[in-house]
C-alpha cells in the first residue's frame, strides 16, 4: 500500500560508534538509508532524522552525538538497497555495500560518503523517542552541495523512483 506521503527522498546517514561484539567493545562505521528526514530550522540551521530505535545506528548517534546526512545520486540506489539488508555488526558495512568514506570537514568522530552529491555534518542537539523511532535534531555545523543529479526517492517496499 503506497502511503500519501510517499515518495520520500532517500539519504544515507553515516555515523561511527562503539558496539559490543562477543563481549568486546569495537568501533564501527554505520550507514543508514533513511527517507524520514527534514530541515528543521534556518537560524541556526538544524536538520532532523528519524532512525528506527532497534537499529545499532541509533545507539551510535546517541553515544557520539554526531551524524552526517549524505545526499546521494540515484545511481547508488542499489547500494542503498543493500544497506537496508546488511548488518554492520560482523562485517565492514561500507565494504559490503560498495561505498567509500572520506573525512568530514568539521566533525572529528564521523565520516561522509565519497559518492555523495552533498552532505550535512550535524551535532545532536536533542533526541527523543517517537513510537518505534528516535528523532535526532542536529545543528548543521558544515554543509556542502557539489553537483546536482537525479536523486533516489523511496516509493514503497523495495520500489524507488527519481524525479528528473
Amino acid at each position: 500500500m503506497t502511503l500519501i506521503y510517499n515518495p520520500r527522498q532517500v539519504v544515507l546517514v553515516s555515523c561511527r560508534g562503539n558496539v559490543q561484539i562477543m563481549n568486546r567493545m569495537m568501533e564501527r562505521d554505520e550507514v543508514l538509508p533513511l527517507s524520514w528526514h527534514s530541515p528543521s530550522a534556518s537560524h541556526p540551521p538544524m536538520y532532523s532524522i528519524f532512525v528506527q530505535k532497534n537499529l545499532g545506528g541509533a545507539e551510535m548517534i546517541k553515544e557520539s552525538g554526531v551524524f552526517v546526512v549524505n545526499f546521494v545520486p540515484f545511481r547508488v540506489v542499489e547500494h542503498a538497497r543493500k544497506a537496508m539488508s546488511v548488518s554492520g555488526e560482523y562485517v565492514d558495512k561500507l565494504e559490503a555495500i560498495g561505498l567509500h568514506e572520506l573525512p568530514c570537514e568539521k566533525l572529528v568522530d564521523c565520516f561522509r560518503l565519497k559518492e555523495a552529491l552533498g552532505w550535512l555534518e550535524c551535532e545532536v542537539v536533542e533526541h527523543k523517542e517517537v513510537g518505534d523511532h528516535v528523532l535526532f535534531l542536529g545543528k548543521v555545523v558544515h554543509s556542502f552541495m557539489g553537483v546536482d543529479d537525479k536523486r533516489p526517492f523511496h516509493v514503497d517496499g523495495d520500489e524507488f523512483a527519481t524525479t528528473k
